[in-house]
């Protein structure tokens, strides 16, 4: 049974990724993504210095790989402002269908950065997988939203900072691979803060600190899951997502899930649990994503 403690962790962390994206979705009412994003990560650093510290995980400010960084840094801020933005402007559950690209996509892209070898398995259940996200957006009925493509632009930079987790995280100090994206997105944002900057009221900070707290607790979570389990016991958890992106959706925003999206997302959710397992078989690092904040 300790085995599964891993799972309920990683459950609960993907829990609070989506009561985190529904204060998002909400604050989105009255401010643009930069805004929201800079004031989380301005109140998240200090609550990462403290787990840091008391983790012992920095013993240098200095990357091993500082270009890196730098490119890991700008590619998750610009993510942080797609995966914002999506939220703001289409159905939860549709975000979390076409994040859940994001494996798939990492897949395709190991091939060209990484050099690894993908078998004609592996390839099936990509192509699968793409047939799943044209099924979301259905390209010959309707024109894709703003947001459907900027929650695939999110996919991609999702999946290009996973390949760089992959092939460069492990000699990274885990507190830099936390803290830096953190100030990144205070120095990025901060820049173009004054240009869409709106007053907040109290109660609305109390929510960005709630954003704040949520996205450190839930990733808290996930790193105690893969420390107690298996990743093929914890990775599978992010799916739980789409019920929680139905149900909050519906509950609090009157979304409705169309049939063609909860279709594109049963494959796409099939396609990359079928990748991970095969990932898992054969011993390849797996393709493990980490959500900006």
């Amino acid at each position: 049974m300790k085995q599964f403690a891993g799972t309920l962790y990683g459950l609960a962390g993907f829990t609070f990724f989506s009561i985190h994206d529904v204060i998002i979705k909400v604050l989105s009412s009255y401010y643009l993504p930069i805004q929201i994003i800079f004031f989380t990560s301005l109140i998240a650093v200090p609550i990462a210095l403290f787990l840091i510290a008391s983790t012992g995980d920095l013993k240098s400010l200095r990357p091993v790989y500082p270009k890196i960084m730098l490119a890991r840094v700008i590619i998750l801020s610009i993510t942080g402002i797609c995966v914002f933005f999506a939220i703001s402007t289409i159905p939860l559950a549709e975000v979390y269908a076409l994040l859940f690209s994001s494996p798939i996509i990492i897949t395709a892209l190991s091939v060209p950065i990484l050099s690894e070898q993908v078998g004609w398995r592996r390839w099936v259940a990509v192509m699968i997988g793409f047939c799943g996200v044209l099924i979301i957006l259905q390209p010959n009925v309707t024109i894709p939203q703003l947001g459907h493509l900027a929650a695939i632009s999110a996919a991609f930079g999702i999946s290009v900072n996973s390949i760089f987790l992959r092939k460069f995280g492990t000699k990274e100090q885990g507190g830099l691979v936390l803290l830096y994206p953190l100030i990144g997105n205070i120095v990025i944002m901060g820049v173009l803060l004054p240009l869409v900057y709106v007053p907040m009221p109290l109660e609305h900070l109390g929510l960005l600190s709630l954003v704040s707290i949520f996205s450190i607790i839930a990733m808290g979570f996930l790193i105690f899951a893969y420390r107690v389990s298996e990743a093929a016991l914890v990775a599978p958890m992010q799916y739980s997502q789409m019920i929680w992106g139905i149900i909050l959706g519906w509950l609090l925003f009157a979304e409705t899930v169309e049939t063609h999206v909860l279709v594109g997302a049963i494959i796409i959710i099939f396609s990359g649990i079928f990748i991970f397992l095969r990932e898992v078989k054969k011993n390849v690092p797996s393709s493990i994503t980490e959500r900006p904040i």
